[in-house]
Parts: structure tokens; sequence; C-alpha cells
């Protein structure tokens, strides 16, 4: 659907950006907080705000458990890229950069895992994306 589309990779990141970045770590900086709080509090902030994820989960009839456990892990998740973004925002100044950043992530999505655990998968293709992940992620830390 193209509400949805415009709404998850243009409409949330420039929204989200502006209040949680452009608005929030700004205000934060000015105030002489420290990067490392302003880096690590910020993203809680933007995490706490995907929280509402749990109503859409619960209006489709889903198991209220499994909804909970759901916008937990996303609440992780988007602390992690609240953190990267933050970053980014500080060291850059670049509030277009973070909402390029912030709709990349929303089109790419989280990474599939689920091939990880499939039986009919072979070891051989499982291992090898494990590894792919791994370096990936050694690659984006350093």
């Amino acid at each position: 659907d193209s509400w949805i589309f415009l709404r998850d990779k243009v409409l949330a990141p420039v929204t989200e950006e502006i209040v949680f970045r452009a608005c929030l770590v700004r205000l934060w900086d000015s105030a002489a907080f420290s990067k490392r709080f302003i880096i690590f509090a910020g993203p809680f902030c933007f995490a706490l705000a995907h929280t509402h994820h749990f109503m859409e989960h619960i209006r489709r009839k889903e198991n209220r458990k499994v909804a909970a456990l759901q916008v937990a892990f996303q609440v992780f998740y988007t602390s992690l890229f609240g953190m990267y973004a933050t970053f980014l925002l500080l060291q850059t100044g670049s509030t277009p950069a973070v909402i390029a950043a912030h709709s990349f992530c929303n089109w790419q999505g989280f990474p599939d895992l689920g091939v990880l655990a499939d039986p009919e998968q072979p070891p051989h293709r499982r291992c090898a994306l494990v590894a792919s992940y791994l370096v990936g992620i050694a690659a984006f830390c350093c």
C-alpha cells in the first residue's frame, strides 16, 4: 500500500528525526549534557515512542505475550539505531543525513534471522549467512 510506504519510509523518518534528534539532541547538547548521556539516553525516548505498536498487535487479535515480546525487541533494536543516529547527528550536525539513514533502515527492515533456524536450509548456507552478518557488524563497528 502506498500510504504505508509513505508513512514508513518518508514521514516517520522525517518527523521522528526532527523531534528526537534535531530538537531533543540539540536541546540537550546546548544544555551541556555529556555526549555519552545524549547518545545513550536520547535513543531511549526514541525507542519508547515505538511502544504504540503493541496496540496494533492487539487490534489484530494477536497474543498479548507475543505482542509484548515483539514490542520489547523493537524497543531494543530501535534503541541501538537511535544511538547510531544520535552519534551521527552529533558528529556531522546534519539532520538530512540522519533522516536518510533512518529511511534506509526502515526500507531495509530488520534482517530475517528465521532462515538461521530453518532446517530446510543447508547448514553451509546458514553458516555463510551467520558469517556474513558477523563480518557486516564488525565492519560497521570498526
